[in-house]
């Protein structure tokens, strides 16, 4: 019987040994996933940064218009309809879990 006393030790190290590769395994697929969200997160960074800059060039071209004062007051009208889709951008990125 000394053959069985020496199967479970062995038994026992094995699964000791692979328990941490079984533990490791959702790490490295969660990682795709959150690289992923990063990625979109930049994304969605990047296109809010430029609707400000061109909001802020409108802005200054604004000021500088030639027309009549219909034509700024629609112009003005356009930059703040702007202004409020850039505001929505912000506060939907602030709301996603």
């Amino acid at each position: 019987m000394p053959g069985k006393g020496i199967r479970l030790p062995w038994l026992l190290v094995s699964l000791v040994a692979l328990l941490p590769l079984g533990c490791k395994l959702p790490e490295r697929q969660a990682a795709p996933a959150a690289a992923a969200s990063s990625a979109d997160e930049a994304e969605r960074t990047r296109k809010i940064q430029e609707k400000a800059a061109e909001i802020e060039r409108k802005q200054a071209e604004l000021q500088t218009m030639q027309g009549t004062d219909q034509e700024k007051i629609d112009a003005a009208n356009e930059l703040e309809k702007e202004r409020q889709e850039l505001i929505q951008m912000q506060e939907q990125g602030g709301s996603k879990p």
